[in-house]
């Protein structure tokens, strides 16, 4: 059975994700000889029991001879007691209360960046690529200390890495590219690097460079494994948050309405609502540490107890998760005033998403400065048939990944 959506399904996969919660709540793939797990309850318990699960799984399967690069140890594959040393090291550098005095000068990007839309002296923007992207790369890549002009190169190497199609045939040619991609990325890093070794300055690959575990210094691959985690990473997600939250909002109307007439209380909503709704991230990697039975002891229906045997790997969706029916009312309406919003749209557990303060405040500003400066916003396209408007809108090529490569909208500037 294939437990991934259908690619004609990859931005709205929600009937797909129905139906396996329904009829194949743990289902197993004979193709890539993985599970996949469909339910909040069961991800949940198994994202925070790291012992009996590990995420030394890597999140791509691949040839052997392309593991080196793929899979090599980082924050996202591995486990305690080294998952809690590496976490240590930024741990506090992306807690709330440090990621919020970036408030100021996120918000400057993004009027910059609007600013620089609305000169053009046009009507009509590609929101990803002129500010969805562009917002969150220049700000990681400051936090970082990189050159925020090199961040077209930053979004074709993560384009390369996360279009990897993580499904029952392998795509050779897409391995290979990001398995070049990681060593071009290690080739710019070890430069970078040089550098701040012998002039430190105030950013992330300083303090990591300088940062020790247990009284030693990380290898080198170690940093570069940190460095391409926190570039990629630190954008990638709220590229996505950004794209789909102005999507799932024109989609729904009356949610843009009633947003645009309630700013202040429902801005902080929306994003967690989609960050359920349309979670940037769709499926987590888990591997069984020893013999495991789901579903034991448990009274439902149309449920058989399930074993899973050490070593198998488990894919756990959490785009299906974030729609539970046992979990969210109506969880296929798109709803900024819901009020359970226990959505697992940045994991949980010892691995809950390192920058997800930072996601949430830059998806926050983005949507304050979006209804700020634009009269009006809309599809720049015929959106009248609802049903035909997943075919025309550019759909991420990632199969780990929801999210927009383009959304193009019209809009009115606020002052004309």
């Amino acid at each position: 059975m294939n437990i991934y959506p259908p690619i004609e399904q990859r931005f709205s996969p929600f009937e797909f994700y129905s139906l396996m919660r329904k009829n194949n709540p743990v289902a197993f793939d004979e193709g890539n000889g993985q599970w996949g797990l469909y339910r909040y309850n069961d991800i949940e318990k198994i994202l925070k029991d790291p012992i009996k699960f590990s995420s030394k799984f890597g999140p791509f399967q691949v040839p052997q001879e392309f593991q080196e690069n793929l899979n090599r140890p980082s924050l996202l594959n591995t486990d305690p007691p080294y998952h809690r040393k590496l976490r240590s090291i930024v741990d506090t550098l992306f807690v709330p209360i440090e990621i919020s005095k970036l408030e100021p000068h996120i918000e400057n990007i993004a009027n910059d960046l609007i600013d620089n839309i609305i000169e053009k002296g046009n009507t009509t923007m590609d929101l990803v690529t002129d500010f969805a992207y562009p917002l969150p790369a220049t700000v990681i890549a400051e936090l970082l200390g990189v050159p925020s002009e090199d961040r077209d190169t930053f979004r074709q190497w993560a384009d390369n890495i996360v279009s990897l199609e993580i499904t029952s045939n392998i795509d050779i040619d897409s391995i290979r590219k990001a398995d070049k991609t990681v060593s071009d990325m290690d080739i710019y890093f070890s430069k970078l690097i040089e550098k701040k070794k012998k002039i430190p300055t105030n950013d992330l690959i300083s303090h990591i460079i300088s940062a020790k575990v247990e009284g030693h210094s990380l290898t080198e691959k170690e940093i570069f494994s940190f460095c391409s985690l926190l570039l990629n990473a630190g954008h990638v997600t709220t590229v996505n948050l950004i794209g789909n939250l102005v999507f799932s909002l024109l989609e729904n109307p009356q949610e843009f309405k009633r947003l645009q007439e309630n700013q202040d209380s429902l801005i902080k909503a929306a994003i967690e609502e989609t960050l359920r709704y349309r979670s940037p991230v769709q499926f987590l990697f888990r591997i069984a540490n020893a013999d495991v039975t789901l579903f034991e002891g448990r009274e439902e229906k149309g449920v058989q107890k399930q074993k899973i045997y050490k070593g198998q790997g488990i894919t756990l969706f959490l785009g299906s998760a974030n729609h539970d029916e046992s979990i969210f009312t109506d969880p296929e309406r798109f709803d900024i005033t819901r009020k359970n919003l226990r959505h697992l749209g940045f994991g949980t557990g010892i691995h809950f998403c390192l920058g997800a303060a930072l996601a949430r405040l830059e998806g926050q500003i983005a949507l304050r400065i979006i209804l700020k400066r634009f009269k009006s916003l809309e599809f720049n396209f015929d959106n009248s048939d609802r049903q035909d408007l997943y075919k025309k809108v550019s759909p991420l090529k990632s199969s780990f990944l929801l999210g927009l490569s383009h959304l193009p909208l019209r809009f009115q500037p606020l002052n004309s």
